[in-house]
């Protein structure tokens, strides 16, 4: 009917909320032929009643906007952010993309790069952190540790450089290192993106040393995965760990920005106690906004999910009292999560350098609408984490127990043991001296961050609310 308005209310059920589609505490409504779909003021009013709901500092957004001025959403969701603390929220207006890219499906060339700018200069490198199997940089042959200088034969710098990068096709002219600089091979790739099964185990392995078996393995994203078909590949290593008689563990996280609990829970009870995961202890707790916080306890009470995340069941349970992890200042959310959830039960040695910092975590929040009325998503802190004693707001990072620094520049192939970080965890565990690449010098450059980066250090938090209005709009 022209000009009705369409509200959703209080929904009495319960939303059971899979990978990304997490959750919705608000009611929406929309005349739907007075205001065309694409408006983007109708957008910001959107965010905002969401943000005025849960972002974790919405006492510190303004009391009154005038929506009518905000015709960018980007750049209003942005000048709502509590700048002093969140350097995470994020506003996307094409979400169907992100949510095949965040779910591990992702149209991609497959590598993680490291971008570079040259001291004193505005010229960008790329350094491989890894490849994904099956990738299309693994097809064109990219390697750990390979080093792009040009694509399509122009050099990259700070104005141009990711654009070339996120192109759907290109050739990459490799570079070499040598002498503190680095220059071109004369080598190059071809790679077009392309959909793939982006699989966040790329590597394990398995050493016998001394008296000891020791289980390796390479996991650079906390993902599930459609039908929880990556959990299924930690339980396959997990069972094979079993049948082997595994005696210790090293995790290398040195690349794995965070991601979804669900997988860092799993992850954390096949390492745990078993005493610790078949009595279902606290693996971490939630905090809210104030507002929020209450709802939540008024709705379903102080033990609820929303509140307190425990170890879920697992009948791939290794029944650890140690555990190493591999971690550099790019080890962030969930990567952290793990570590801090798990310390309180057992034995964590973390090798390499401090972590990223991140005690944080996110929803992702779309139109819920049948049709949607827009292709955007909003990503906003909601909560931080502490574990089961109560730590948290690790601003600093995690410090390593034994401190080495990660130099892609010497980068070895995963699980090789002149690997210096995964040889100093082999060390500690066996007592034995053993061959490690020698350091050397990186050349003068500083590490350069995309929004879409930091996106990535988050974890996105599921979990099972009962929907309805938490004020009025």
């Amino acid at each position: 009917m022209a000009g009705q308005m369409k509200c959703s209310g209080i929904i009495q059920s319960w939303l059971s909320l899979t990978v990304l589609a997490l959750l919705s505490l608000l009611s929406s409504c929309k005349k739907e032929d007075d205001i065309p779909q694409d408006d983007n003021i109708q957008v910001s009013q959107w965010l905002y009643d969401w943000m005025k709901d849960v972002y974790f500092w919405n006492d510190k957004l303004p009391d009154a906007v005038n929506i009518e001025e905000k015709t960018d959403p980007e750049a209003f969701f942005y000048e709502l952010l509590y700048d002093e603390e969140d350097k995470w929220s994020y506003i996307t207006d094409d979400w169907k993309s992100m949510e095949a890219e965040l779910s591990g499906t992702p149209v991609s060339m497959g590598y993680s790069p490291a971008f570079g700018l040259f001291s004193g200069t505005s010229r960008v490198f790329i350094v491989t952190e890894y490849v994904y199997p099956g990738s299309p940089a693994h097809n064109a042959g990219l390697k750990r540790g390979d080093i792009i200088l040009t694509i399509n034969g122009e050099n990259m710098d700070t104005s141009n450089y990711y654009d070339l990068y996120s192109q759907s096709s290109y050739t990459a002219g490799l570079g070499v290192y040598a002498n503190n600089t680095i220059t071109l091979s004369g080598k190059t790739i071809t790679m077009t993106a392309a959909s793939f099964q982006a699989d966040p185990l790329i590597f394990d392995s398995v050493y016998a040393i001394a008296d000891r078996k020791i289980g390796y393995m390479v996991y650079t994203e906390f993902i599930t995965g459609e039908n929880d078909q990556y959990l299924a590949t930690l339980d396959r290593i997990f069972d094979r760990y079993k049948s082997i008689g595994i005696s210790d563990v090293i995790i290398d996280l040195r690349y794995n920005p965070g991601g979804e609990i669900d997988a860092s829970g799993h992850l954390a009870s096949a390492l745990a106690p078993y005493s610790v995961v078949s009595s279902s202890s606290i693996f971490v707790t939630f905090l809210y906004n104030k507002d929020l916080q209450a709802y939540i306890k008024k709705k379903e009470g102080p033990e609820s999910e929303n509140l307190i995340y425990k170890f879920p069941a697992n009948s791939h349970n290794m029944d650890f009292s140690r555990v190493y992890f591999l971690t550099t200042s790019f080890s962030a959310s969930a990567s952290e999560l793990l570590i801090v959830g798990l310390r309180p039960y057992m034995d964590v040695v973390v090798v390499g350098e401090s972590t990223y910092g991140k005690y944080t975590g996110m929803w992702v929040i779309y139109d819920f609408d049948e049709p949607p009325a827009h292709n955007w998503a909003i990503l906003p802190i909601v909560l931080k984490y502490a574990n089961s004693l109560g730590y948290t707001d690790f601003k600093n990072g995690l410090e390593p127990d034994i401190a080495l620094e990660d130099n892609l520049f010497q980068a070895k192939p995963f699980g090789d043991t002149e690997d210096p970080i995964l040889s100093a965890a082999l060390e500690d565990i066996t007592g034995l001296s053993l061959k490690s690449a020698r350091s050397m010098e990186k050349p003068g450059y500083m590490r350069l961050d995309k929004g879409k980066d930091r996106l990535r250090r988050n974890i996105f938090i599921p979990g099972k609310i009962q929907q309805g209005v938490l004020s009025s709009h």
